[in-house]
Order: structure tokens, then sequence, then C-alpha cells
């Protein structure tokens, strides 16, 4: 309990953002942001500002053990789409991190091993104002102060557009 006028220290965040899930066979993806391997804001020296087409599958890194994996620091827009074209675009005025995946958070979590792992036929899209990074002291040093989502006030604008590729 917190009574009141009493402050509170609370631990930082490790994203703030939306989570959908959009249907079976949206397995195309193309974004502008760091690329065209996963990246985070304290892993991105192997990265660089581009434009990348690539496919959810791809975007997964098979760890020993699962864990988070395989988002895009930085990414100015994303478009997830189907064999036609058809999909959603999602955009911002400041980037945000993306990631698409058949794993949600808690199938990683739940997983020791990555044989233990179930492909799910939807696409899990995380869009988020900002993700902390991936350290976490669980086999090194606590993450480092500018890694970590601390904010206790901001503003995060998304959008999202219906997209068919050939009208583009």
């Amino acid at each position: 309990k917190v009574k009141m006028g009493e402050e509170r220290e609370f631990p930082y965040l490790p994203r703030f953002g939306l989570r959908l899930s959009m249907p079976q066979g949206m397995e195309e993806v193309e974004y502008s942001g760091f690329g065209p391997h996963e990246s985070y804001i304290d892993k991105r020296q192997s990265v660089r500002r581009g434009r990348f087409l690539t496919s959810v599958d791809e975007m997964f890194e098979n760890y020993i053990m699962p864990q988070e994996n395989g988002a895009r620091y930085g990414t100015d827009w994303a478009i997830l789409s189907n064999e036609q074209g058809m999909g959603l675009q999602f955009s911002a005025s400041e980037g945000f991190s993306f990631h698409a995946s058949h794993f949600t958070p808690e199938d990683l979590t739940n997983a020791a091993h990555s044989w233990e792992l179930a492909k799910r036929k939807e696409t899990i899209v995380h869009l988020d104002y900002r993700m902390s990074g991936v350290g976490s002291n669980s086999c090194g040093p606590e993450l480092a102060e500018p890694y970590r989502l601390n904010e206790k006030e901001f503003q995060f604008e998304l959008r999202l557009r219906p997209l068919f590729k050939e009208d583009e």
C-alpha cells in the first residue's frame, strides 16, 4: 500500500508501446530504421540506418534460451503485408522500436529451450515508444542509466494506415 503524499521508487519499464496481433499471412516486412538485423538502444553498433525488406521469420533470432529478440531500434516507418501487398503501415515523427514475430513475450518466457516454442499462425507486432536495453544484470552488470526507460512523462504519437502496395 502507498499512503497519500508518500513518494515511491518504481523500477524502470522494459518497454512502453502497443502490441497487436495481425492475421495469418502477414509475413512481409519493410522498414526504414536500423538494420539489417536486430538492434536495441544498447545493442546497435553492428547496424546501419537504411531501408530493409525481410520477413517475420527472418526477424527472429534463435538464441539457445528463448528471450527478447528481433527488435529494430530507431524505426521511422514499417510496413507489414501479405503476398498480395495488403497490410498496415506504422509510422511516427520520432523513431520507435518495431518488432514482428510469431511468438509473444509470454511464449518466450515460458520456454526454457527453443524447441519448446510453438510458432503462432498470427503475427505479433510491437510498436514501442521506447524499449529499455537488453542488458539485464542476469549475467553481467546492471543496465546503464542511459539505456533505461525512466521517463515519468512522455508523449508518443503513432500512425497506422491501411495499405495496398500496388497503389503506392
